[in-house]
């Protein structure tokens, strides 16, 4: 037996979603595929360390299905969380809702939920920047340029929404205006890594599609500057220059431009962005926060400590990534509240069992009063 494959349905958010899984048993991969409506979603990968190796099939087996089955969990873990937080009046869960969807692939119900998040609290510019970029991602192009100027009236030195905004505007090849957005977000943040990038990108499709464009540089030229930049990253900039991953394509890249193959290297530096954007700890950060507060996460030990590890392998692996160390600390605290109760719950069964025990009654009422403390620092950092 060399390969696994399982088919399911799952019922969620009032849609059929088709789960498709393929376990390799000599390779200790497994892959899930979730389709909408005949179209891929989202794939989740898995590889088994290699301790595995001599797994037998039947356990093989075993564990292809839990996989499986975690993916169906997951979708409709997703969707039940997603109507819990509509009961409730709370801008950041919606924000956060919409995340986990749009990295999902689910841009109908992300952009929904960063309307709901825009209008539960018209101040906060997240939410319109994530929305932008999700009905940007679908290709309502115009609707999305007009949500981001908006914020961008709103908090002009964002650089999130600059490097957005020019994202939109040069993919309606107003390569000017793209241009223009693209260098702000540079100027107010000049160690962002994507703008850098996107204004590759930008270059090249213009040299693409608009050659002849008199408001932009000389073909020549808007290579040469590609090129400029691309050998600058390797030099100046650690993430790129001690990975070999990173090297290699701007190499490729480079030379992909020298020998004119326009678009293989416009695919390339796309494979740079996309692993710099690091889109699964994303979904581990969000999902966290929202499982915390509408699915009993924070009450499972199991749950918790797994998410602590996954937490501080990211931030052993990513060190300069600041939501990280956020949520990370969050976690600890969740940890520590949890021991706050376990150590009530414990004072309180001593006093049970003796009444004349003074010092545990002592310390009941003050881990009692201090734990309320606690909880409201624990749900001020939450909210």
């Amino acid at each position: 037996m060399e390969q696994i494959g399982l088919n399911s349905n799952v019922f969620a958010g009032g849609k059929i979603f088709h789960i498709q899984t393929a376990g390799n048993i000599s390779g200790l991969t497994m892959q899930s595929e979730i389709f909408d409506a005949g179209r891929v979603v989202t794939v989740h990968r898995k590889k088994l360390d290699d301790g595995m190796k001599n797994i037998t099939e039947e356990d093989f087996k075993e564990t292809v299905s839990s996989f499986h089955q975690d993916i169906a969990w997951e979708i409709e873990l997703l969707f039940f969380i997603r109507d819990k937080i509509r009961t409730v009046k709370h801008s950041i869960s919606h924000n956060k809702m919409g995340l986990l969807f749009m990295r999902k692939g689910l841009m109908d119900e992300a952009i929904v939920e960063f309307e709901h998040a825009v209008e539960k609290n018209p101040e906060l510019v997240e939410s319109y920047n994530n929305l932008g970029m999700a009905l940007s991602q679908k290709g309502d192009l115009s609707d999305a340029i007009d949500i981001l100027k908006k914020a961008v009236g709103m908090e002009p030195n964002y650089a999130d929404l600059r490097n957005n905004l020019g994202i939109a505007l040069g993919k309606c090849k107003k390569y000017e205006e793209a241009m223009a957005e693209l260098q702000t977000a540079l100027k107010i943040n000049p160690n962002y890594l994507e703008p850098q990038l996107n204004i590759a990108t930008l270059l090249l499709e213009s040299v693409k599609n608009s050659p002849e464009d008199r408001n932009l540089p000389p073909v020549a030229i808007r290579i040469s500057r590609v090129i400029e930049s691309l050998q600058n990253l390797v030099t100046t900039v650690p993430e790129f220059s001690g990975y070999r991953f990173y090297t290699y394509r701007i190499e490729k890249t480079i030379k992909l431009l020298q020998s004119d193959q326009l678009p293989q290297a416009i695919e390339t530096i796309r494979e740079i962005k996309d692993a710099i954007q690091k889109p699964n700890l994303d979904e581990t950060i969000h999902g966290f926060y929202l499982k915390f507060l509408f699915g009993g996460a924070g009450k499972d030990e199991k749950v918790l400590l797994d998410y602590r590890k996954r937490l501080e392998k990211g931030v052993e692996e990513n060190p300069k990534y600041a939501d990280l160390h956020n949520s990370l600390g969050t976690v600890y605290l969740i940890q520590c509240r949890n021991l706050f109760i376990k150590a009530m719950t414990q004072f309180k069964k001593a006093y049970e069992i003796n009444p004349s025990y003074k010092s545990a009654y002592k310390n009941f009422r003050l881990v009692q009063n201090d734990g309320r403390e606690f909880l409201n620092l624990l749900r001020a950092i939450l909210k």
